[in-house]
């Protein structure tokens, strides 16, 4: 069977399963000319190792050619794609490259290029020990439940190799955080988390407040002719990208209060389910909030207008910023990183009034 037969174009699964999605991809051809007559078919893949995501047709045949399969890291990609479902988060729509595509009429998908979806990797063993944790946890709908796992299972334990798999699993068994037995043959067999395991995965993922409070927002406000820019980022950009995703922003400037401004913004901090900071302007605060919300274990989306990237500081310049030159561009990037990495909020999709 050569490999344009094989069913998923990531990990080349034959057992894969794919169907053709009902909406069509608006595509162009190269960046100076769109033609948005033109279509590609979308295909809908459902891995054993990879889990469920789309690419389209053009992408899947170049995914599978070996020079493309030379310039990225097939085990880590299908980690990463078997994590976005088995948290449950929107299905992501894989794309290599971002900008030779119309928008897919779809709005269960989180269109992810290749290249971000990589740098995704824990980079760390412990930050792989841990997500491979996590992975069982949520694939565990109770206490004592009990999971048959494939030691060498490279995607569900976030390893380069099989004898790394094991090593995970093996790490979890000697900390006590898994219950279960390696068998000299590898063959499968079942394991389940201890209390220890499911109070290290509430401490990984617990939110430290309810969705339903407010996002915080740490931007630079604007001196002079720049607050007008900023004020239309924050009220044409990130409220509607919010709002769209099922969350509140809050930016502590528009709150009416009588407190010392610094507690205010501690606390908004501290209340938040995530935190966004634009580091447009780099100021100061904004790298303060944004450590003080890490530091939390609160998740924060980093955003920077794309002529500001360069005076970043240095080591901050690793993290995945969400780039900007509009606010409907930051709102519609803005949009699908929340969706794809947090998950829908509680509230009902909406958009600022203003």
């Amino acid at each position: 069977m050569g490999s344009d037969d094989l069913g998923c174009p990531v990990c080349l699964r034959s057992d894969a399963t794919r169907r053709t999605i009902e909406s069509a991809v608006p595509m162009k051809y190269n960046g100076s000319f769109e033609n948005r007559t033109n279509l590609d078919s979308a295909y809908y893949i459902a891995c054993p190792a990879c889990g469920e995501f789309v690419v389209t047709h053009m992408d899947d045949v170049n995914l599978k050619s070996p020079p493309e399969r030379s310039r990225w890291n097939a085990v880590h990609l299908s980690a990463l794609l078997r994590e976005q479902s088995i948290r449950p988060l929107p299905k992501f729509w894989l794309r290599d490259g971002m900008d030779p595509y119309g928008p897919l009429e779809r709005t269960d998908l989180a269109p992810i290029s290749l290249d971000e979806l990589l740098t995704r990797w824990p980079r760390t063993v412990p930050e792989r020990i841990d997500r491979t944790l996590c992975n069982l946890a949520r694939l565990s709908p109770t206490g004592g439940h009990h999971i048959l796992l494939d030691t060498r299972d490279t995607a569900l334990t976030f390893a380069g190799t099989e004898k790394e798999a094991r090593y995970h699993v093996t790490a979890l068994l000697r900390y006590g955080l898994l219950d279960g037995k390696i068998y000299a043959d590898l063959t499968p067999s079942h394991f389940a988390l201890t209390p220890e395991g499911w109070a290290r995965f509430e401490e990984l993922t617990r939110g430290r407040s309810a969705a339903e409070n407010p996002v915080f927002v740490a931007m630079w406000f604007g001196d002079k002719d720049e607050k007008t820019l900023m004020d239309g980022v924050f009220h044409k950009g990130i409220v509607p990208a919010v709002g769209r995703a099922g969350y509140l922003a809050t930016r502590v400037d528009f709150e009416e209060h009588n407190d010392w401004i610094m507690d205010r913004v501690l606390g908004g901090i501290r209340l938040a389910p995530f935190v966004i900071a634009d580091f447009t302007g780099h100021r100061n605060g904004v790298y303060f909030e944004a450590a003080f919300a890490r530091g939390l274990g609160t998740p924060v989306i980093h955003t920077c207008r794309k002529e500001d990237l360069s005076k970043a500081h240095f080591d901050t310049l690793q993290l995945n910023h969400v780039l900007w030159d509009t606010p409907e561009e930051l709102e519609m990037k803005l949009y699908h990183r929340i969706v794809g990495t947090i998950g829908r909020g509680p509230h009902p999709p909406q958009r600022d009034s203003k």
